[in-house]
């Protein structure tokens, strides 16, 4: 596995990470086992960034369920990242200190969700990184429309990183956000980089025309394999989210990594292939 450097954290990430959205929602005593596994797998593939969230249902539970058995076998040299969506101090202290106790008190990477009263909210953050109760901060937002809000934010000085959506079918983020952020030293965290959240059929049939053999000396296995080395190719900063429960999946997601970028006649097949 490559690791990148995350910005101004100057963290050693590895650049395929691991997000939770449904994925880690998983409930009762086999789901805990099943997070477990899936934890398990990706630290021996060298990932070392989980994503959370409170909204992610039991994610942030099953992280913290997992980290004590984790660290008795070892595997405790990773990163938590998380979010906080309230659009107030109060109510983003109460779910801040939820999230600590879930977590089993850590919280290395924290980001307002979806912008969600990120001028009241930030402050806060900032706070709890002077105190070293966070090690980063950190904003997000699924919405294009939102961009324009995360500059503003970028723009404070008070923010460490960003996650944006960013894939094949989505490639606004390559016009001005991603570029303010490599001025800025911005580490950029890539979410939905296989698809769009609500357009995964719609790829896969743009896809279907693809030939994959071409791509099998870049590590690529499958559909989301080469969407993932596409946007490792194009970003060089970038530290990809994708989310999975099928352990295979982890497997073949992380075999793009340190394998050489798609050269430039391939990225721009890739994407006229996609339309």
């Amino acid at each position: 596995m490559n690791n990148r450097v995350l910005g101004l954290t100057g963290w050693q990430v590895s650049e395929i990470a691991c997000g939770t959205y449904d994925s880690f929602d998983a409930p009762g005593d086999r789901g805990r086992r099943h997070v477990l596994a899936l934890m398990q797998e990706n630290l021996t593939a060298g990932v070392n960034l989980f994503d959370s969230a409170p909204m992610y249902g039991l994610s942030e539970a099953n992280i913290g369920f997992a980290a004590p058995q984790l660290s008795a076998s070892g595997m405790a040299d990773y990163l938590v990242a998380t979010k906080v969506l309230q659009s107030d101090r109060k109510g983003a202290i109460d779910q801040i200190e939820r999230s600590f106790r879930v977590l089993g008190g850590r919280i290395d990477l924290l980001q307002i969700h979806n912008m969600a009263g990120w001028r009241k909210v930030l402050p806060y953050l900032v706070e709890l990184k002077a105190q070293g109760r966070i090690r980063a901060t950190g904003v997000t937002d699924y919405r294009r429309s939102s961009f324009r809000e995360i500059e503003a934010a970028i723009v404070t000085g008070d923010v460490d990183v960003i996650q944006i959506p960013y894939n094949l079918m989505e490639r606004e983020a390559e016009s001005r956000l991603i570029p303010l952020a490599g001025e800025r030293n911005i580490g950029v965290l890539v979410m939905t980089p296989i698809c769009p959240l609500s357009g995964r059929r719609e790829l896969l049939n743009r896809l279907r025309g693809v030939e994959l053999s071409p791509y099998q000396e870049f590590g690529v296995r499958d559909a989301g394999g080469l969407c993932l080395k596409w946007l490792l190719s194009k970003v060089p900063e970038g530290i990809l989210l994708p989310a999975t429960s099928r352990v295979d999946r982890v497997r073949s997601n992380t075999a793009v990594s340190g394998t050489p970028d798609f050269p430039p006649d391939e990225l721009k097949r890739l994407e006229q292939a996609i339309g």
